[in-house]
């Protein structure tokens, strides 16, 4: 009813005036009637009431749906405005000058600057000295090719002096003429993200040059294995026969020089194994049954410092795919450096597991010594070694074979508390699958 309110008054109100004029003309006036002129009389009055109210009604659809609309507009703007004013993101709008006309409140905590402060400023003014030209370079390439948007990386300086790194995303508006009518876009902090690539940088470089001087300490070892090896034989020759007519001094002294020059052919044995490609076979191994012959190859030594070697296998078979023998070597090497960092006794742990995502993981934890940070950082380096009569080679081997491997290795150590080394393989099928036999039917 209410969408024919206007309508309804109106022609109420003609039949109510028709009535009136009908009453005064004829009864008051005395005036005869003619019903011809009458009905020609009612009908515009009655549509001219219809017509009326209809204007009346549509205009008031008009105004509800104008203020419905606006109510919308209202709503929406308000919506806007809360979602503007509390994401993350720095969101501007500048005007042909480069002027801010808008900053939402994200600008305050981006910059340390009131909003007050920076509006009708250029935003030039927030950025670098030293990047400014680069900014303006992109933006009059773009401007010179109509390019619409635009994105860079730029440092800025804070109120309070700190320097942060932001990415901004400009789209620019040009009038009908192609001339720059102003921009709008969004400023993301990217400094934590820029200290990361450079942190990998810096890792990447630590690698390159770790990797050189694996790759030196091979070429290096070729080239000593064959010069000092001859001449070292001759004088080993010699010293012997020396040491044959030698009074008792004398020989105490070559005894030293025996022993010294059996260290040597140590650390060429292995500089040669560092350096010379082994050959190498890679099959499926049960790793279990390798770690427990390491342990019971190793059980005797240990016991003599003692020392218990202790066994925690998950499963009897845990399959991997290597070479055992170098495998063995690694094992080997972790297992003596672990009763060599134990010299009032204790236990070491041999643990192996099948874990998530398909790995096998081997764990060696002794309860030695331990080691301080500064040594972690230095463990595989060619030639450190915290022992007196090491050769700093044995690690650094190790780390090749794992590598060969594909194994990923961890450390963990601290002094007093012991040293743990996990390393995690891919794990292999636990058996080789059979052929189906076919079925026969009767």
């Amino acid at each position: 009813m209410a969408k024919y309110k206007g309508r309804i008054l109106f022609v109420t109100a003609g039949i109510l005036l028709m009535i009136v004029w009908d009453f005064i003309y004829h009864f008051v006036l005395d005036y005869s009637f003619t019903w011809q002129v009458d009905l020609l009389f009612s009908a515009l009055i009655l549509f001219m009431g219809y017509y009326t109210g209809k204007n009346y009604d549509d205009s008031n659809e008009a105004v509800k749906a104008l203020s419905k609309s606006e109510e919308q507009v209202k709503n929406l703007n308000e919506e806007l405005q809360l979602v503007l004013q509390n994401i993350s993101e720095v969101v501007f709008h500048t005007d042909s000058k480069g002027e801010f006309q808008f900053l939402n409140h994200s600008w305050e905590e981006f910059t340390g600057y009131k909003l007050k402060e920076s509006l009708h400023k250029n935003a030039l003014h927030f950025i670098s000295l030293h990047e400014r030209h680069e900014f303006l370079r992109v933006l009059r390439r773009s401007i010179s090719q109509r390019i619409e948007k635009a994105k860079m990386d730029f440092s800025f300086q804070m109120r309070n002096g700190q320097f942060r790194w932001g990415e901004v995303n400009i789209k620019l508006n040009y009038d009908e003429n192609g001339k720059l009518a102003g921009t709008v876009g969004t400023i993301s902090d990217i400094t934590e993200r820029v200290h990361n690539e450079e942190e990998l940088l810096e890792m990447n470089e630590t690698l390159a040059i770790e990797s050189q001087k694996l790759s030196v300490a091979g070429q290096l070892a070729a080239g000593i294995a064959h010069e000092v090896r001859n001449p070292l034989t001759s004088i080993n020759g010699f010293l012997q026969l020396l040491r044959d007519d030698a009074d008792e001094k004398t020989k105490e002294y070559l005894e030293i020089v025996f022993s010294e020059i059996k260290r040597i052919e140590l650390v060429l044995s292995e500089l040669l194994i560092l350096a010379k490609p082994q050959s190498v076979t890679y099959k499926r191994i049960n790793i279990v049954e390798t770690l427990d012959h390491v342990a019971k190859l190793l059980n005797t030594n240990a016991i003599l410092y003692n020392i218990e070697i202790q066994t925690s296998f998950e499963q009897e078979e845990l399959y991997i795919r290597g070479d055992e023998n170098q495998l063995k070597q690694v094992f080997i090497n972790l297992v003596k450096n672990a009763i060599e960092a134990m010299p009032h006794g204790g236990n070491i742990l041999i643990k192996a597991e099948l874990t998530d995502f398909n790995k096998v993981e081997l764990i060696f934890k002794d309860e030695g010594v331990g080691m301080e940070k500064h040594i972690l950082d230095k463990l595989g380096e060619p030639f450190f070694t915290t022992k007196t009569k090491g050769t700093g080679l044995g690690f650094t081997i190790c780390l090749r074979i794992l590598r060969d491997h594909s194994a990923d290795i961890n450390v963990q150590s601290e002094q007093g508390e012991g040293t743990t080394f996990s390393i995690k393989f891919d794990a292999a099928q636990q058996q080789e699958r059979k052929k189906r036999e076919p079925l026969y039917s009767l």
